[in-house]
């Protein structure tokens, strides 16, 4: 039976518009020289059927249903490009975050990027949130990496699609335990969606840049030690000097914005991450003047959540089966469907302590942009991988500080703690 589109998915999916594309951005950066396409469609086409949805396509109208794609072919999805001389990086992804994904097929594509300095290629993957739950549908990418070189071989699965129809009212009913409670859930969401649908309706195109720095983890770690709180803490400190420089850069007058900080919660183990991402909000103290004094100030506002016995300990969302880390960036996403205005999203997921590898390839780190939307001016995706932090923004506004802004936050708290 064909899977009905959930309200929740609902809202994500609305959120999505032709003007302004809503969609996230995995960037693995790799060793070595880029793959000929069918080599890294064949890895794609041994692994995706732990990821099903990544098949499946939206059919029907008003209550959508995903359904195979009869005609999916991982080439169909697989492109190939290289940086031409004189365009950077920042502008070719910031294009790609422009671009809408396909709504006829699966809502996902990805691109062999060459061309890039030292010696290494990059993977970039665009995928839709509402492909991922972190429970029953995990991300692409959570299958592709291994913890040890494995070479590219084998042969590739058939795979049968499923003909079937998108369900209808009645499946969607079918599919639930509570049939009055589905019909007051549904009465909800719907409402719900009509609400965010015309609170979004956009037919302006929205512009957006991208910045992205790395460090040391253990530079981070230092400073936490030193200050006596947690890496976390430190992570959100040097965020919200990215998002401070943000406003001086685009003339606004400074203030303390919303932001939404997701983190992640016990769930007594269900799901494929083990745990559920949930929304938290906080003020951040961009208008505090030194780094020590804000340092102090997120330490003071997250504290609550961290006494909490629910909050996942990093060292166990490092510790995940497969590579979790892009599965959880796109439910920390999803958590906009929380509907409580924010201009600032920060998704701190700790990655991997060790390397990674894409066939017999090693992955030196993973940045995840992830589309403004609703209210949003900024968003900032920090992922850690085998040593190093990757702090990942995407901005409505040009971001030409954000690398030395953030960078100069971790540099003043290191020498004034020390």
């Amino acid at each position: 039976m064909a899977d009905p589109v959930s309200m929740t998915e609902s809202l994500l999916l609305a959120r999505d518009q032709p003007a302004q594309p809503w969609h996230q951005l995995s960037l693995l950066v790799v060793e070595g020289d880029a793959p000929a396409p069918a080599e890294l469609a064949r890895l794609i086409g041994q692994r995706i059927a732990y990821a099903p949805r990544f098949r499946q396509k939206l059919a029907g109208a008003g209550l959508q249903s995903w359904v195979d794609d009869r005609g999916f072919k991982v080439a169909g999805h697989l492109r190939s490009a290289a940086l031409e001389p004189g365009t950077s990086i920042e502008s070719w992804l910031a294009d790609r975050l422009a671009t809408p994904l396909d709504r006829l097929h699966p809502l996902w594509d990805a691109t062999i990027l060459a061309g890039l300095p030292g010696g290494y290629w990059a993977l970039a993957v665009r995928t839709h949130p509402a492909l991922i739950d972190g429970a029953d549908h995990v991300h692409l990418l959570h299958e592709l990496l291994d913890e040890q070189p494995t070479p590219i071989e084998g042969d590739v699965p058939e795979w049968q699609p499923v003909a079937e129809e998108p369900t209808g009212f009645g499946g969607l009913l079918r599919n639930l335990n509570d049939p009055l409670q589905a019909l007051r859930d549904a009465a909800a969401g719907i409402g719900g969606l009509a609400e965010h649908g015309v609170r979004q309706v956009t037919t302006v195109a929205v512009p957006r840049a991208v910045a992205a720095v790395e460090f040391a983890l253990d530079d981070l770690r230092t400073v936490a030690g030193l200050a006596g709180c947690t890496v976390h803490d430190v992570i959100v400190a040097m965020a919200t000097a990215g998002v401070r420089g943000a406003q001086v850069s685009s003339d606004k007058t400074l203030h303390d914005p919303v932001a939404l900080i997701p983190l992640a919660v016990d769930d007594e183990g269900v799901g494929a991450i083990g745990c559920l991402v949930a929304p938290q909000y906080v003020q951040l103290p961009v208008t505090t003047v030194t780094a020590a004094e804000r340092l102090t100030a997120v330490a003071t506002l997250t504290q609550a959540r961290i006494d909490s016995d629910r909050l996942v300990p990093a060292a166990e969302l490092t510790g995940l089966a497969g590579f979790a880390a892009p599965t959880i960036h796109a439910v920390a996403a999803a958590t906009v469907a929380a509907g409580r205005p924010h201009e600032v999203l920060i998704a701190n997921v700790p990655g991997p302590s060790g390397a990674r590898w894409l066939g017999e390839q090693r992955v030196r780190a993973l940045h995840a942009f992830a589309s403004t939307i609703d209210d949003q001016a900024i968003t900032i995706g920090v992922t850690s991988l085998d040593g190093r932090v990757s702090f990942a923004a995407t901005a409505v506004a040009p971001l030409p500080t954000f690398a030395r802004d953030v960078a100069d936050e971790l540099g003043v708290l290191h020498r004034g703690l020390r």
